[in-house]
Order: structure tokens, then sequence, then C-alpha cells
């Protein structure tokens, strides 16, 4: 499961994927394509989940501008469901600041037809929407609006926010993308790009995401734990009132993270969706991550994988 095929592009693994995003290497590949508006944005897709999408971008500047926004909209507690007028920063950034993003084409579609409503796209969001039309993910109305292609859609088609907790309805395999931005640390990018992969396999298999609602409601945690849990997302500013954002960070954080838990907050890795958030309870998140670990082991028998970094229970 460490493979992407390009829509346009030979096939990539990871180790090459998180190659071009060093420093040298990135800036060589944004001189090349700097020209060319159609590549400010690439898609690619992985090739044992063809469902999952993967964006890449000339830089992380880019990547903010074009899918900051769209975070906001799908978990942010202040701005689920509306689009913001600016990306906030410091503290307040939230979700806008992470280097991953991750997202379903259905929830692209509902940003997209909500920012036409009010204002219209950023350039950057627009080439998401053009490049994700390109491959086939989505389509586009004679009146200029996107939807999910019928081969991309799941059995939930799509709709949009009202800002109910869409819970299990939202359980079904669906095209979705993912995206992390450049850096200079090699091992950063591994880490922040196997996190998304888990956000991936959570949208592109039902099974999956059933198994992680169960276990998380299961008699493995108790209250307290479920309330360590949503304090250490609300710290880190996700909507802890959406039941999917708290499940599905859950599983994604649960199978990654090797510093925040029960480790040394002040040394934690910023590039990662940390935040520069103060982890509290963190031997309580570190016994729950064991739990979910030895349990995910069936759950998940074929995890992703970026060269030698893999889920915990590798």
């Amino acid at each position: 499961m460490g493979r992407f095929r390009g829509v346009d592009a030979p096939e990539i693994d990871l180790d090459a994927y998180v190659a071009s995003l060093t420093p040298s290497r990135a800036r060589h590949a944004s001189h090349a394509r700097a020209s060319a508006s159609r590549d400010a944005v690439r898609v690619a897709r992985w090739l044992e989940n063809e469902k999952v999408l993967l964006l890449t971008f000339r830089d992380a500047a880019t990547q903010r501008r074009a899918l900051g926004r769209l975070s906001m909209f799908i978990e942010d507690p202040e701005w689920r469901g509306k689009i913001a007028d600016a990306l906030p920063s410091g503290a307040r950034g939230g979700v806008a600041n992470y280097s991953g993003h991750n997202a379903r084409a259905r929830e692209v579609c509902a940003f997209y037809a909500a920012a036409r409503r009010e204002g219209g796209c950023w350039e950057d969001e627009e080439a998401v929407v053009e490049a994700l039309v390109r491959c086939g993910a989505l389509r586009r109305n004679e009146d200029g609006a996107v939807e999910v292609s019928e081969s991309a859609m799941g059995r939930g088609g799509w709709c949009e926010y009202d800002g109910e907790d869409d819970d299990e309805e939202s359980v079904v395999p669906e095209t979705c993308v993912i995206a992390v931005c450049a850096s200079g640390d090699a091992r950063e990018v591994q880490d922040a790009l196997l996190h998304e992969a888990m956000h991936g396999l959570w949208y592109a298999r039902e099974n999956y995401a059933s198994w992680c609602y169960e276990f998380y409601r299961g008699d493995a945690l108790g209250d307290e734990e479920r309330a360590i849990w949503v304090d250490f997302l609300r710290e880190l500013r996700y909507d802890v009132s959406v039941r999917e954002v708290v499940v599905n960070e859950f599983q994604a954080y649960m199978a990654t993270e090797r510093v925040l838990f029960g480790g040394d907050s002040a040394t934690a890795n910023k590039g990662k969706k940390s935040g520069g958030a103060i982890v509290r309870a963190g031997d309580a998140l570190a016994a729950m991550q064991k739990k979910f670990a030895a349990a995910a082991r069936d759950a998940v028998p074929d995890p992703p994988r970026c060269g030698q970094l893999t889920v915990v229970w590798e």
C-alpha cells in the first residue's frame, strides 16, 4: 500500500514523493512548472486504493491557500459549514495551518458551492477544482457548479453541510483527497503523509470506518478516556461536536502518532498536526494508543507505509 498511480503521470512511490518535497527538488520542480497554470496542483491516485487522490502543490503557501479554508469548512469549530473571509494565523489558524489536509470529493463540492454563493473561490481553490475535474473525480455542470462524478461517488451521494453530525451516514467508500506540504525534513513529510493516508483508508474502506466507530464507542475505552481524547482535539481546534471528526482523527492519530502521546510536548513535531498544543494526559493517550494498536492489527492487515515509517503496530 505504498504506491500512487498518476492520472496523467508515471507511477511514483511514497519515498520518491517525499524526496520530491525536499527544498532543493521542490524549488527545481516549482521553476519548471511556474509558467503552467494547470500544474499549480497535480493529482495522483493511490494504486492500492483508487478512491484516494493525492494532491501536490508547488509549495506550502500554495497548499495553504488551496486547502486551508476547505479544512476550516469541514473541521473548524467556528467555521464549519461557513466560508472564512481570510486564513487566520497563529493559534487561531487551527486546521488551516496544518501541514496535512484531507476531504471527501463531495466535501470539496459543498465548499465550492458555498464559496460561489459568497463571492467566489480563491485562485488556488479554483485550481484544485479544475484539477479534480480534469482527472474525472468531479464534473462541471452547465451553470458552472461541480458535483462528484458518478464513477467516484459513494453510495451516500453528496450533500452540502448543514452543521449536523453525519455520524455513520458518512461511512461509505467514496473518493477523497489528501495532501501534505513540502518540508526540509523528509521524516516530517513521511510522518504527516502516513497520518493522511489513514484518513484515506477511513474514506475509502467502509468496513474500516465502521470498525473505528465500534472500537471508539465500545468497552475498550472508558468515558474518562473518551473525554481526554475530546479535550486533546479541542485544544488542537477541531470541531469536537461532530462525531466523525472525533473518531476519524482518533484513528489517524492512534495509528501514527509517535511524539505527542506520553512524550515531551515541548519537543513535539510542529510540522504535523500538533499545532503547538500543550498535550495533557499524555500517559492516558499512550495507553489508549496501545489498546487501539492491538485491535487494529486484525482490522487493518495491510496498513500503509512510507519508506521505513509504518503505523505503530508494525
